[in-house]
C-alpha cells in the first residue's frame, strides 16, 4: 500500500498539472539511511529533481493562532530564515548525487501554517545569511555616519563551498483568490544552475544575481521606513494589525481548501 500524499506533495503535483509539466515520484532508496528526492520532472530537454519540504505548525504557532482567533494577538520575534535553514541543508544531501550527474535540482517549500516563513526576507536570509546594514562612522564629530549598504553573511546555507548541489529554492504557494504559483530563488553557487530563461514560463517570479528584475534588491530597513506601509503601522497600528491578520487568515483558509 502506497503512502498517502502530503498536502505539499498534492499541491506540487497540481502545480505541475497546471503548467503541463510531466512528473513522477522517485522510488525510495532500499538502503537504510539513504534518501532520494521526492520527484523528477521534465522541462524539455532537461530532467530536474525536486525535494519537497512542508512546513507544519509548531506548538508555539498553534498557540499564536489561538491568540489571533481570540482577538488577543501578542508580538513574537521570529529569526528570519530559522525554519528553512536545516531543511535546505538536508535537501542538499538528498540532491547531491543527482547534481554530480549533471541534473538541476530544486528544494521546494510549501507552508501549511498561518505564518510568513516563506516571505522573501526569510528565504534570502536562510540561503545567504543574516542581513547586516553597514555604516561608516567617522571619529570627527562634525561628520554624520554614512550608510554603506547591506550585506548577507553569518549563517548562510548556500555558499561557494557549501550545498552547491542545490540549483534553486522554490516557494510554492496559493495566493488568496489565485491558483498555485511558484517563486524561484536561484543559487548563484550552484554546480548545475537553472537558466532563468528556461524557468521563466513556469514561475511567477524569480530572483537571481544579475537578473533583469526591478524587484531583485531586497529592501533594507531604511527603505521600509520610507514606505507607505510603514506609515500605516505608525498611524494606525491596531487597524493595520487587524487587516494583516484578516489577510493572513484568508490565505490560510485558501491553502486548506481541497485542490
Amino acid at each position: 500500500m502506497s503512502t498517502p500524499l502530503t498536502a505539499s506533495e498534492l499541491a506540487f503535483e497540481h502545480w505541475c498539472q497546471i503548467q503541463g509539466i510531466e512528473y513522477r515520484r522517485v522510488r525510495e532508496a532500499n538502503a537504510q539511511g539513504h534518501k532520494r528526492p521526492d520527484y523528477v520532472m521534465r522541462v524539455i530537454p532537461h530532467l530536474c529533481f525536486v525535494e519537497i519540504k512542508e512546513l507544519a505548525e509548531t506548538p508555539a504557532e498553534v498557540d499564536m493562532m489561538h491568540e489571533l482567533l481570540s482577538g488577543k494577538p501578542s508580538l513574537r520575534w521570529i529569526d528570519p530564515g530559522v525554519r528553512l535553514r536545516q531543511s535546505i541543508k538536508d535537501s542538499a544531501a538528498q540532491l547531491r548525487k543527482f547534481s554530480y550527474r549533471g541534473f538541476p535540482t530544486v528544494v521546494c517549500f510549501f507552508d501549511t501554517t498561518a505564518g510568513f516563513h516563506l516571505e522573501r526576507v526569510h528565504v534570502t536570509q536562510a540561503m545567504f545569511g543574516r542581513e547586516t546594514l553597514h555604516f561608516e562612522v567617522s571619529s570627527d564629530p562634525a561628520h554624520e555616519p554614512r550608510y554603506l549598504g547591506m550585506w548577507h553573511g553569518k549563517r548562510a546555507t548556500l555558499t561557494s563551498r557549501n550545498n552547491t548541489s542545490i540549483s534553486a529554492v522554490a516557494v510554492l504557494r496559493q495566493p488568496f483568490g489565485s491558483d498555485l504559483v511558484i517563486d524561484l530563488h536561484h543559487n548563484p553557487h550552484a554546480r548545475v544552475p537553472i537558466p532563468p530563461t528556461l524557468s521563466a514560463p513556469f514561475v511567477r517570479k524569480q530572483y537571481a544575481k544579475g537578473l533583469d528584475d526591478p524587484d531583485r534588491r531586497e529592501p533594507s530597513v531604511l527603505d521600509l521606513m520610507q514606505s507607505a506601509e510603514w506609515q500605516e503601522w505608525l498611524d494606525d497600528p491596531e487597524g493595520k494589525c487587524d487587516r494583516e491578520v484578516e489577510k493572513c487568515l484568508g490565505e490560510f483558509r485558501a491553502n486548506q481548501a481541497p485542490l
